[in-house]
């Protein structure tokens, strides 16, 4: 099987992880050259882009399509947030939809993602326009009254005003032109999904509290998609730099001769009903949600697999400080470590490691005490702790998915699947544990592949030495120029 995938944009998480995966269940992809991708400062031309999936589609049959839009559409996800192109211009983009699905005929799917614009609570414009600089947490506190006045909430007396006279006319004017571009373009999406021109559509939702605009429109989106009975081929939830790895275990399911059966354990039980942080919901809902995503059936028992959601009960930590937020960088998860790694010991499934005890990267105390014994390491079909728990729990059932079906074709060579396996952990480890939760905070800016692989090396060897595979070639880089990211590059 061939499919071809259309990332969000060029980094690792988005870009590269997704084919490792690919790689991971056996299917072959084709995807645009990673230079012609958007990036943090160069967005994708659409043109281009548009012109390589048609030239693409003309050379070889595939069996699925699955399409970021955000690329399609805007250059990237953060090019979303910038651009001026007018409606006319991306609904023009849309239209390439219609194209596809007349050249591949209705049995090959195409799913598609298309975000719904965040609103960042921050005065950090590096993937916003520079307005954000100085008026961020002001537009984000203005669209959450907007949004509880759509509600039929009563606002303290004058609170809405004074907090638009914090924010210049002109500011507000393009923030709301922006906002109402790409929710034209969502509905027009649903629209496609109507015709037939996308068999799937998720609309995902970046960084987002419980109210807002974003809310708001997530809201109404979702009574459109009802009213056209196309709710089911809909999904409205937290994420987006995972949405792709959700298309493609979706993908897989659907072209398997059943769904794979998980069972979910929260370790700890309150885990389940953490506020998980940039996502505006409990932990809970966000399993619900990939699941859901994914197209994996929960189950209580005669599972494939176990979902295990590591965590800490009350509150999720982070790895970065946000200017006046608490500091939540160090918390004591040793009681909830040692629960998980004895739910590991005792299993007698697979299992799919989500660890969200920490936004922004892994639990520090949870992977050495995990690495420390192998025959655990090889328990795992799955591990993922990076960015938000969406990001975490989307990637790491997709990796598990991907394990499940490769271990039901009955040619699959087991060394192949096992070394595909250990590529997919040793890039998570290395990134989620030995760069985002440990070595990080060591850096005052992007730093080159010697100077990383020098603060990295006793860490990648623990991970190496656990997972019994040691890379031929490995580098380490900052593919944005900044230390939000890390390349591991087999």
């Amino acid at each position: 099987m061939t499919t071809l995938l259309l990332p969000i944009d060029d980094r690792p998480v988005t870009c590269i992880y997704p084919q490792l995966v690919a790689a991971l269940s056996g299917t072959a992809v084709i995807a645009p050259p990673r230079k012609m991708l958007g990036s943090l400062t160069n967005p994708a031309d659409a043109a281009t882009l548009i012109g390589w999936i048609d030239n693409a589609l003309s050379a070889q049959s595939v069996s699925g399509i699955l399409l970021c839009l955000d690329s399609l559409l805007y250059g990237g996800l953060v090019n979303s947030r910038r651009c001026d192109t007018s409606l006319k211009q991306v609904l023009e983009r849309c239209h390439s939809l219609v194209r596809w699905r007349k050249k591949t005929g209705p049995a090959t799917p195409i799913y598609g993602q298309s975000s719904i614009m965040r609103i960042s609570d921050n005065y950090d414009a590096t993937e916003e326009k520079p307005y954000w600089a100085r008026y961020g947490k002001d537009i984000f506190t203005w669209s959450t009254y907007l949004h509880r006045l759509q509600r039929g909430e009563k606002l303290p007396s004058g609170v809405l005003a004074s907090t638009e006279a914090k924010i210049p006319a002109e500011v507000r004017k393009d923030y709301l032109a922006g906002r109402g571009r790409n929710f034209q373009v969502n509905r027009q999406l649903i629209e496609h999904v109507k015709s037939g021109d996308l068999d799937f559509l998720a609309f995902s939702l970046d960084d987002s509290g419980a109210s807002g605009l974003n809310v708001l429109e997530k809201d109404r989106l979702a009574l459109e998609a009802e009213a056209l009975i196309a709710q089911s081929k809909i999904q409205t939830y937290a994420g987006a730099d995972e949405v792709l790895l959700a298309l493609f275990a979706r993908w897989l399911i659907a072209k398997s001769l059943r769904k794979p059966r998980a069972r979910v354990i929260y370790s700890p039980a309150p885990t389940a009903d953490c506020n998980s942080r940039y996502e505006g919901q409990s932990v809970k809902q966000t399993v619900s949600a990939q699941l859901q995503a994914c197209s994996i059936d929960s189950v209580e028992a005669d599972q494939d697999f176990i979902v295990l959601v590591h965590g800490r009960a009350g509150q999720q930590g982070d790895h970065i400080l946000l200017p006046g937020e608490a500091d939540a960088r160090s918390l004591d998860t040793s009681v909830e470590v040692a629960q998980t790694i004895s739910t590991l010991k005792t299993s007698e499934s697979p299992v799919v490691l989500c660890d969200v005890a920490y936004a922004n990267g892994a639990d520090p105390l949870l992977v050495p005490a995990l690495l420390k014994s192998p025959e655990l390491s090889a328990k795992l079909w799955a591990y993922a702790g990076w960015n938000t728990t969406g990001n975490t729990v989307g990637s790491a059932l997709a990796t598990g998915v991907a394990r499940w079906f490769a271990g039901q074709q009955p040619d699959a060579s087991q060394n192949s699947i096992a070394q595909s396996l250990k590529r997919c952990l040793f890039v998570r480890f290395a990134d989620d544990w030995a760069y985002q939760a440990v070595s990080r905070s060591t850096l005052n800016g992007p730093a080159d592949n010697q100077q990383l692989q020098a603060g990295l090396a006793s860490y990648l060897k623990d991970i190496s030495d656990s997972l019994g595979y040691l890379p031929t070639r490995l580098e380490l880089r900052h593919p944005w120029q900044r230390t939000f990211e890390i390349e591991v590059a087999l």
